[in-house]
């Protein structure tokens, strides 16, 4: 059997002393699991790792696929006004809200399509299905959101 965990959470427990991993399984249940610390080292370790390959990224290589009109537009802070800033926050909790109340299977296929950037190629084949199924549920998420915030 196999399980795809997308969001977890590791956490010392100082009181026990002992480390652990949380997540949600495949129906949606609340697991917590003990592990050892060189478990969790490793994966700080990896986590700090991984920051630093991003933040190279970030200041270094981005740059160079970028031209001097782009740069010296990026160089430029974009103030947004408060009342912006307050309508932005607002739609992305109705957002979020929305999007919640997806079937999980619609859920993790547009996280995957969008937040993940895989095409439908690869979600098809991660998830053993034929392309068109992937296309049609992505499809069905966003009409399904579209709708609920028209509601609201």
């Amino acid at each position: 059997m196999k399980y795809e965990v997308d969001t977890y959470k590791l956490e010392y427990d100082k009181k026990s002393n002992k480390y652990f991993i949380s997540f949600k399984d495949s129906i949606g249940k609340e697991c917590k699991l003990e592990i050892r610390k060189e478990i969790f080292d490793a994966y700080m370790k990896s986590k700090r790792e991984y920051k630093k390959i991003q933040n190279q990224y970030d200041r270094h290589e981005e740059h160079l696929s970028l031209s001097d009109i782009n740069l010296y537009k990026k160089s430029f802070k974009n103030e947004i006004s408060l009342e912006d800033m307050v309508i932005q926050k607002i739609s992305n909790n109705e957002l979020r809200k929305v999007v919640k109340e997806l079937p999980e299977i619609h859920r993790q296929r547009l996280e995957m399509y969008f937040f993940k950037d895989m095409s439908v190629k690869e979600i098809a084949k991660k998830e053993d299905k034929d392309e068109r199924t992937i296309r049609y549920s992505i499809s069905k998420g966003i009409n399904e959101i579209a709708k609920k915030l028209k509601k609201n």
